[in-house]
């Protein structure tokens, strides 16, 4: 469903960093948004320090991308943002102003996963995907299919 996309230009993440953020990242999303977990993405993408400018200068950066299905409000949209935010602060202790964040929303109609179109981020709609996924992987998602079916 999302996928994180994390670009970094000068801001060399450990392995240990970025294990951390795509754990973090993970929760807070499905904290957040209540997206089922292992659907939830995370891509690194580091470049060498002049490849990314700011304000046409070199800099560091760190850019996150949160791509999301659109449907939500704009309060949860917000403590996203805001929790994301405090995330990669807490686990890089970059300045404030090499941190960049967007949530980006895409209609579920635009996005595919597993072969399946995605669901509009209501409960009926989620728990029907997660059937149809249940049966096209047995056993796989059967957490996943209880959530939903639990928050119907």
């Amino acid at each position: 469903m999302p996928i994180y996309q994390v670009a970094t230009s000068g801001v060399d993440l450990s392995q240990e960093q970025r294990a951390t953020l795509a754990r973090r990242f993970t929760e807070t999303h499905h904290e957040n948004t209540k997206a089922p977990e292992p659907f939830i993405r995370v891509a690194f993408t580091p470049m060498p320090l002049g490849l990314m400018f700011t304000a046409g200068e070199v800099a560091p950066s760190f850019v996150l991308d949160a791509g999301c299905r659109a449907g939500r409000s704009e309060v949860t949209r917000r403590k996203l943002m805001t929790d994301l935010y405090n995330v990669i602060r807490e686990v890089t202790d970059l300045p404030p102003d090499q941190i960049f964040v967007a949530v980006t929303d895409t209609p579920s109609s635009w996005v595919m996963e597993a072969g399946l179109v995605l669901p509009e981020p209501v409960a009926e709609d989620e728990a029907a995907w997660m059937q149809k996924l249940s049966e096209m992987f047995p056993g796989k998602y059967d957490t996943e299919l209880k959530a939903a079916l639990a928050s119907e």
